[in-house]
């Protein structure tokens, strides 16, 4: 992994956008991040680490305390990191759970302003200008996919990648089990340990599939009742011969049956032949029969027909006296609408010579208008005055309210402004021991973690305990049923052998050669013995008994399985005990309470500092707000006196008016009142005249109407009934050409269309029937000319014996065919199963020996696994001892612990440095500061060669040391930073941290962090 590209956001010290381009280095590969203690440096590397898992460089502080104190509340905390691996490019971005500003339309009150943001990561894949996404928006996803692409997690990233402060000897004092999965992951030696387990799964599958094909083979002779593949052909030449005469007397039967059932269907033919006769004479009999009553049917259609041709002049004719019928009803309305349109007239004329009598009245009204509309100006004037004092009057009140709400505002401004001193007193108090409590809670979490870890180790101890104890359980009861199956089995075979000999005994014949001895003479056959062994239950024995070996097998490889892991169990809890030494003792109970108190005091702390800015600006405000209640104040004061001698004139104002009107007059509106009413009244006087005048009109038009639609009406009644008479007189003369006697006879022969239809349709079909009938009887009787009815029971019973001596023949063939073919079979199979046999049993030989020597079943004893795994530690070590004595003037070396030969255990992981000065070796724990940052720094460097010398192995193309180096004298120093120096002849890119000024001066490409009041700023600086 080597990095492209970094931008931090509101992150740890740096507030706005930090973007740091590692282009910028312009092809160093050794630079230095330098800046007094405090500035950021270590930020850098926690923005790397949390961009690509979520967590920070040395895992002490959680997202949340990300955020910079310095950003401003709308500015988002966010990290994005571009990086290359091999020849691909990606990018990831993370933005931590934080509040949030509510878009503008959305915000209510101020506490109210700021929105919870999850936890939120997204991945992609740069190519050329293309950004490809590799992931949703869940971190969880992008955490899974880093940590694919990258080859390990963030534990392991921390130890080989990038070495935090405080945290850089984890890796050489890691603990056996820590150090096999670091090297598990980096290796991916996990690969081997699967070999193991597909070598072990193929022995079993090869064990099982071989007595599954014994088993298949002992089936198969036992369903030939034969002992061995070779007397198979024998038998199967005597099938052939057998079927071979089968099939001759098949033949002899079929030809029987064929002469049977060609005379039973001549025989069913003549019968056919006979009855179709009888039924043709039956049903031409009774269509003969209906022939009358076809003759009355056909005289009905005749007549239906004829009044069918009239039926135009009787339609005509009933049309006309129906509009006759209209008429006369339509002249009844139109004489009764023109003695109502002569009352509205005469009612019309009555109300207009009403209106047009009150004249006078609408004169008077005309007259007080003209006297009303003279007094308006004045009137006007004083509603003027009225409205003025009436304004200031208001004015007067609301100022007033003013003044009591500006003075209330200035003691809830005083008040407010006292109490945010307090507040903010308070919260300094509290803000200034965040970082005592932060390093108390690092301390309570690191020893609960280990406390809960040695709970999780204890309870596996006691699981697999109990696992064993259930194993050994099982193989025992396994082993039990075993036995019994195998020793049922044997006594069955036996009794199967001496029945054998019973049948044997029973053919013999004396004075012929035993087929066993070839004696002639038999003084003592074997005897069968009651309730023979039959071959289903021998089966089943043999199945019950390869069912009871196989279990036994799997319970022996679940107990082996089982002490293994109680071991390996056993051993990380002593570890974890040692580990822990007191704390051991400590409930995780008790340190969850102390740590959840740690927390809520950290919490407030942090709570505080972030609140600190807030409540000073918040202080501020306060001020300013007492600063305006106190002017806001003044302001209505001197309003309010305005508005009250502006009141005072305008009230001398209205009495003067007042006084020059009438009394009635005075009150507001009145005269408006009484002008509006004359209006009112003279408007509704000339538009009930107009009405008047408009309804008399309208109701001599309405009646001039009626009259002329009465007389048009008349003239066409005279016309409907010259028109009813010429019909009528059509319809008699049609009746008579038809041959109908009037009216009546019609009325009898007439027809609905449909009911003309089906007697026409009735006298068809009859007909029809009738042809087809004829024809019928007369082919009936030439077909049955000459038969005689024929004897079908005896035809039938010849033709069913023929066929059940055929059936009989058939099925006698297919069971020696049966026979031949199974036996034929049971040959292919068993030959089939025994090459199969012998094939299975080479490869288990083969795989059974591989299995155990993976397994550590031979020689050393060492799985597959924990040899490559020993093997990749020491080719680690060999290449970090060359760094190490170099940069301890070759003083020390790096082996693996004397002791821990043993692979079979995590220890054999352990490490120890060889002292040249002493002539020992002793643990790494007991280097000095100084020293162990030296093992350390070449262990790294040495698991970083050895990772990318291994094919199909992680590429480190990178490495970041955060501080460390005050620990060395100046020749330490010299030879440290040589041996890193070393490290770009591989194209690695190597970062360190410090503020150390020698260093500063020694490295000449750096990555500047310059501390502010605004917060932290970076830039990279060449030369």
């Amino acid at each position: 992994m080597k990095p492209l590209f970094l931008a931090l956001e509101a992150f740890g010290p740096y507030a706005g956008r930090q973007e740091l381009d590692f282009a910028d280095l312009r092809g160093q590969d050794f630079f230095l991040i330098h800046g007094p203690t405090g500035a950021g440096k270590t930020s850098l590397l926690d923005g790397i680490s949390y961009a690509l898992y979520g967590v920070t460089s040395g895992g002490l502080r959680e997202a949340r305390d990300l955020r910079s104190h310095f950003a401003a509340p709308g500015t988002p905390t966010r990290v994005t990191f571009d990086f290359a691996l091999g020849d691909r490019t990606f990018r990831v971005e993370r933005m931590p759970e934080q509040m949030v500003p509510k878009a503008p339309g959305k915000r209510g009150k101020v506490e109210d302003a700021f929105k919870k943001q999850a936890h939120a990561a997204r991945l992609w894949e740069l190519k050329g200008d293309e950004a490809l996404p590799l992931t949703g928006g869940k971190a969880s996803e992008v955490d899974a996919k880093v940590a694919q692409l990258m080859g390990f997690k963030a534990d392991q990233f921390r130890q080989v990648v990038l070495l935090p402060q405080g945290r850089f000897q984890e890796f050489m004092l890691a603990d056996a089990l820590n150090r096999q999965a670091i090297l598990q992951t980096l290796f991916q030696t996990g690969r081997y340990a699967r070999i193991t387990e597909l070598l072990a799964e193929e022995e079993r599958a090869l064990k099982e599939a071989g007595r599954t094909t014994l088993a298949e083979i002992r089936q198969l002779l036992s369903q030939a009742d034969a002992d061995s593949v070779e007397e198979l052909p024998g038998r199967i030449r005597t099938a052939t011969e057998r079927a071979d005469g089968l099939r001759a007397e098949q033949a002899a039967a079929l030809a029987a049956l064929r002469a049977a059932g060609t005379a039973l269907q001549a025989g069913r033919q003549a019968a056919g032949f006979l009855a179709d006769r009888d039924a043709a004479r039956t049903e031409l009999g009774a269509l003969q029969g209906a022939v009358r009553r076809m003759e009355a049917r056909r005289t009905e259609l005749d007549r239906a027909r004829r009044a069918e041709a009239v039926r135009a002049e009787a339609l005509a004719a009933e049309a006309a006296q129906k509009r006759l019928a209209d008429l006369a009803a339509a002249e009844e309305g139109l004489q009764r609408e023109v003695r109502s349109r002569e009352a509205a007239l005469a009612r019309a004329t009555e109300a207009m010579a009403e209106a047009e009598g009150h004249e006078i009245r609408r004169e008077e009204l005309r007259r007080t208008l003209a006297r009303l509309k003279e007094l308006q100006p004045r009137l006007a004037a004083l509603e003027a005055a009225r409205e003025e004092s009436k304004a200031t009057a208001l004015e007067r009140g609301r100022l007033e309210d003013r003044t009591g709400e500006a003075r209330r505002a200035l003691d809830r401004a005083q008040r407010d402004l006292a109490s945010r001193q307090a507040e903010l007193q308070e919260l300094k108090t509290e803000a200034s021991q965040a970082l005592g409590r932060e390093g108390l809670l690092y301390l309570i979490k690191k020893v609960r973690g280990q406390r809960l870890e040695l709970d999780r180790h204890l309870a596996d101890t006691a699981r697999a305990q109990a696992a064993l104890d259930e194993a050994l359980a099982t193989r025992e009861a396994a082993r039990t049923l075993a036995l019994a199956s195998r020793e049922r089995l044997q006594a069955l075979v036996a009794r199967r052998l001496e029945g054998h000999a019973a049948r044997l005994a029973e053919s013999l014949v004396d004075g012929q050669p035993c087929p066993v001895c070839g004696s002639p003479d038999h003084p003592q056959p074997a005897r069968g013995l009651p309730g023979g062994t039959e071959d289903v239950e021998l089966a089943e024995a043999q199945a019950r008994e390869a069912a009871d070996a196989r279990a036994l097998t799997q319970a022996e490889d679940a107990l082996r399985s089982r002490s293994g892991i109680l071991e390996a169990a056993r051993a990380r809890r002593d570890l974890l005990q040692e580990t822990l030494g007191e704390h051991a003792a400590s409930t995780a109970e008790t340190l969850t309470e102390i740590e959840a108190r740690h927390r809520r005091d950290l919490d407030r702390s942090r709570t505080a500092l972030a609140r600190l800015p807030e409540v000073e600006a918040a202080l501020a405000q306060a001020e300013q707000a007492r600063e305006r209640a106190e002017g806001g104040a003044g302001e209505v004061a001197r309003e309010l006196s305005d508005v009250q001698q502006r009141e005072a004139a305008a009230r001398e104002r209205l009495k003067v008016l007042e006084e020059g009107l009438l009394a009635e007059l005075r009150v507001p509106g009145a005269l408006s009142t009484r002008l509006e009413q004359a209006e009112r009244e003279l408007a509704e006087a000339e538009a009930e005249l107009a009405q008047a005048r408009e309804a008399r009109d309208a109701a001599l038009a309405a009646l001039g109407e009626a009259r002329t639609r009465l007389q048009a009406h008349l003239e066409r009644a005279i016309l409907a009934r010259t028109d009813a008479e010429a019909r009528e007189a059509a319809f008699d003369e049609a009746l008579a050409k038809a041959g109908f006697h009037g009216r009546e006879d019609h009325g009898l022969a007439r027809r609905t269309p449909e009911e003309t239809a089906a007697l026409a349709a009735e006298l068809e079909t009859h007909d029809r029937a009738l042809a087809v009938a004829r024809d019928r009887a007369a082919q009936a009787e030439a077909r049955a000319e000459g038969l005689e009815a024929p004897d079908l029971p005896a035809l039938e019973a010849a033709e069913a014996q023929a066929q059940a001596r055929a059936a009989a023949a058939g099925e006698a063939l297919g069971q020696a065919q049966s026979e031949e073919a199974a036996l034929q079979r049971l040959e292919a199979d068993l030959t089939r199963l025994v090459a199969a046999r012998d094939a299975q049993d080479r490869r288990y030989r083969l795989v059974a020996g591989l299995a155990r020597l993976a397994k550590g079943g031979e020689g050393d004893r060492v799985s597959f696994e924990r040899y490559v795994q020993g093997a990749l530690l020491d080719e680690v070590l060999a290449s970090a001892s060359e760094r190490l004595r170099r940069m301890s003037k070759q003083r020390y070396a790096l082996r693996r612990a004397a002791g821990s030969g043993d692979l079979r255990k995590a220890g054999g992981l352990d490490l120890e440095i060889t002292d040249t000065h002493t002539g020992r070796a002793r643990p790494v724990s007991t280097l000095s500061g100084g020293e162990g940052f030296q093992a350390s720094l070449a262990l790294a460097l040495g698991l970083s060669d050895v990772v990318q010398r291994h094919a199909g192995g992680i590429r480190l193309d990178t490495v970041f040391i955060d501080e460390g180096f005050g620990s060395l004298d100046p020749e330490a120093l010299d030879l440290a930073l040589r041996t890193l120096e070393d490290l770009q002849q591989g194209g690695r890119l190597v970062g360190l941290i410090s503020h150390l000024e020698e260093i500063k001066a020694r490295i000449s490409a750096r990555l500047e962090v310059v501390p502010g009041p605004g917060g932290s700023h970076a830039a990279f600086r060449v030369g």
